[in-house]
């Protein structure tokens, strides 16, 4: 990454915790009160930390993990937006045909294998057309080869993100058919650490972890080639101390 595209996102860190921690209502004394057992067990600083998880894990969700994705796509495409919708049109035998895999993916009558469904998807067009639009959480419309569609999102998924998730990867390429293009369900990182230990099975009752999931590196070296990843790592520890010290004068002053 440039030297700007990795203070844009140092940046980016320091403003986003800003923003998280603006308004709320409580200080350490009121913690300590409120949750008298856990501060048996822990240091004030977690217990800022536990009041500020929930809305923490769904804000990286929702804007912190796009828009860090967006710095980085920008550096190298013009046509990279986030929550980007796609529209057009898509052969109507196709839209059925994944409707009615996506049903048996979630019951359990089939295993997610990305090459035969999509060969069963392209078997049953009609050659008839129906309007169809899907929202990408990252879009590059200037990819090479081809526009890139990702749906980034927590690498533990619910059952219907993963459906959700699998229904717009697959619309996004009937309405491209025939056209090069890139759509993967996307994780910004692995709890699991290394690929081959990932296991949710949730995930994987959906999705082909192969060809349709792009997990922690392969995301970020997907979006800024290779190495991104690498050099994205860095960052946090180099904003950290700013970061304490938002906290700090927050709630501990």
């Amino acid at each position: 990454m440039k030297e700007e595209t990795k203070e844009e996102i140092k940046n980016y860190i320091v403003d986003f915790v800003h923003h998280l921690t603006r308004g709320e209502e409580f200080s350490i004394d009121k913690l300590r009160r409120g949750y008298p057992f856990h501060a048996l067990f822990f240091p004030d600083e977690a217990l800022v930390s536990f009041k500020l998880e929930r809305r923490l894990v769904t804000k990286m969700g929702q804007e912190f993990y796009p828009r860090i994705a967006l710095i980085i796509a920008r550096e190298n495409y013009s046509e990279a937006y986030t929550d980007y919708e796609v529209s057009g049109e898509a052969d109507e035998g196709m839209i059925n045909k994944i409707n009615r895999i996506l049903d048996e993916l979630r019951e359990n009558r089939r295993k997610p294998n990305a090459n035969e469904e999509w060969r069963e998807i392209v078997a049953s067009r009609t050659h008839r057309s129906i309007p169809v639009k899907v929202i990408a959480d990252l879009y590059i419309g200037d990819f090479r080869p081809g526009p890139l569609f990702l749906e980034i999102k927590s690498p533990l998924p619910n059952l219907d993100v993963c459906e959700r998730s699998k229904k717009k990867i697959l619309y996004f390429k009937a309405m491209n058919y025939g056209r090069k293009v890139e759509a993967y369900l996307a994780f910004p990182y692995n709890p699991f650490v290394y690929r081959e230990k990932y296991s949710h099975s949730i995930t994987g009752r959906i999705m082909d972890l192969e060809r349709e999931v792009l997990i922690g590196k392969e995301m970020w070296d997907k979006i800024g080639g290779k190495g991104t990843y690498n050099e994205l790592l860095d960052l946090p520890e180099e904003v950290k101390e700013d970061v304490r010290k938002i906290i700090r004068e927050r709630f501990f002053c």
